[in-house]
């Protein structure tokens, strides 16, 4: 049996430790974002097509998960991180789209309905005195991710299960234990699908990680506690055909406090390590160093002829996004925070570690989940802040290509959908949401991948603003 007795002392602490936060003005420019979607979601409804038409082929659901509710009156969230999960649907199919949108319907979010005000305690929240919090399931907010398995919807989250939800109504069915002495233990929102199906997953308590590996219908295979010995946030990794890749940045929780981003210490002074691990065997590991840096997310990896790992990341300097400025996006303007830098970490087999800057800022990254773990090209970011730009990188032969949407526009993330009967990975549309500021809306946009400047092929507007999201999935027709 696997011990929890760390990662749920630490669940409670924060219960124990939590005090009512001071409630948002919510005037910044992220506000519009950062608002309450309908308490009851969105109906499937229309959205109305106001450029191009839908390309031939393009059938399915477009999934998107983030924090879709933050305040009761004078009661709100600390952090963007912390909201409500709120999937939406953008589904297409002959030639239209619809949208609809629903709550994760969790024990935390059922609880702060009833009393009206945010209780629990999350990663940059405080919550009240003496929240009920006996598990990390209790203050799971399933607002990070989703993923299709066993032909359901799961709502992914950073420290606890997966939800189960139904794709085609977002109907919550519960969440979705693995083993019961694995109930509530972490299981990131970034899994990763081998082209065969198989699912692998970690999730990160202390200075522990569990590895899961799961079949293509979501059943477990097989689960194992590794020490990285770090504490180091970790929100993203990547695999390779043999190789599991573990980044271990500075940013370290070495302190218990409420809420639990301020028990974390940025070590300027400490390397950026990689743990890379044989998917065969967990014993068999190395270990590389880089200049300190902050990431979110990695793209993808991939190994050449002679061993060499390579894999995608958006760098960024420091922490100061996670600890200020998604704090601040709910309060006022408290000034933009750079975009990360988009670039190709190159692990050599003889121990040597490379940074490899591409000068393309954004976030979201995005590969063809077709190749996850294999050689490829391409990667798809997404800058909502300084530029709004959607922009393509080929590490291959250094080209990129761009679309400027333009002020007003908040661009997330993209994703690959590939073409039917292709294989290329330029044969594939790019598939992702603006919100639009201007006219108060959110919208659905296609590019094709050859050619993402000559701007996007079809695109769909709904009648309101839905809250921003963290990242999606794609269900084929």
């Amino acid at each position: 049996m696997i011990a929890r007795r760390e990662l749920l002392a630490g669940a409670a602490a924060a219960g124990a430790l939590a005090a009512a936060p001071a409630a948002f003005a919510s005037e910044s420019p992220w506000g519009l974002g950062v608002e309450n979607a309908p308490v009851d979601g969105y109906a499937p409804a229309a959205m109305r097509r106001v450029h191009g038409r839908a390309p031939r082929g393009l059938e399915g659901s477009l999934y998107r998960n983030g924090p879709g509710w933050f305040r009761y009156g004078a009661s709100s969230t600390g952090h963007w991180f912390d909201g409500d999960g709120f999937i939406q649907r953008f589904a297409i199919a002959d030639g239209q789209a619809r949208h609809s949108g629903k709550f994760a319907d969790t024990l935390k979010r059922r609880i702060e309905q009833q009393r009206q005000e945010i209780v629990f305690p999350g990663f940059g929240t405080r919550g009240v005195r003496g929240a009920p919090v006996q598990s990390p399931d209790d203050i799971n907010a399933a607002n990070t991710s989703v993923m299709m398995a066993g032909g359901e919807l799961w709502a992914l989250w950073e420290g606890g299960s997966p939800t189960r939800m139904n794709p085609e109504t977002l109907e919550t069915i519960g969440i979705r234990p693995f083993r019961e002495d694995l109930a509530a233990m972490p299981f990131t929102a970034h899994p990763k699908v081998e082209p065969n199906g198989r699912i692998w997953n970690i999730g990160a308590y202390g200075q522990r990680v569990i590895i899961w590996r799961l079949a293509a219908n979501g059943v477990l295979e097989d689960a194992q506690v590794i020490d990285v010995g770090s504490r180091s946030y970790l929100h993203d990794w990547a695999v390779t055909e043999r190789h599991l890749i573990i980044p271990l940045q500075p940013w370290v929780h070495d302190r218990m406090t409420a809420p639990m981003v301020d028990g974390y210490t940025w070590h300027g002074d400490q390397p950026f390590r990689i743990v890379v691990l044989d998917k065969n065997d967990y014993s068999n590991r190395r270990t590389y160093e880089l200049p300190a840096m902050f990431y979110f997310h990695t793209g993808d990896a991939w190994e050449d002829s002679d061993g060499t790992i390579r894999f995608d990341l958006c760098a960024s300097p420091n922490a100061h996004f996670v600890t200020e400025q998604a704090r601040t996006m709910l309060q006022q303007d408290g000034g933009e925070t750079p975009s990360a830098e988009l670039a190709l970490a190159v692990l050599h087999p003889d121990g040597r570690a490379e940074l490899q800057r591409s000068g393309i800022h954004g976030e979201f990254p995005q590969t063809d989940r077709r190749r996850q773990g294999l050689a490829r090209d391409l990667v798809v970011i997404a800058n909502d802040r300084e530029v709004s730009t959607l922009g393509l990188m080929n590490w291959r032969t250094g080209a990129s290509d761009s679309y400027r949407f333009g002020a007003g526009q908040m661009v997330q993330e993209h994703l690959f959908v590939p073409k039917p009967g292709a294989s290329g990975e330029r044969e594939s549309w790019l598939v992702g949401v603006t919100l639009n500021e201007r006219e108060r809306a959110t919208e659905v946009h296609v590019f094709d991948a050859a050619s993402i400047s000559d701007g996007s092929v079809v695109t769909w507007r709904s009648r309101y603003a839905a809250p921003l999201g963290f990242h999606g999935t794609w269900r084929g027709a």
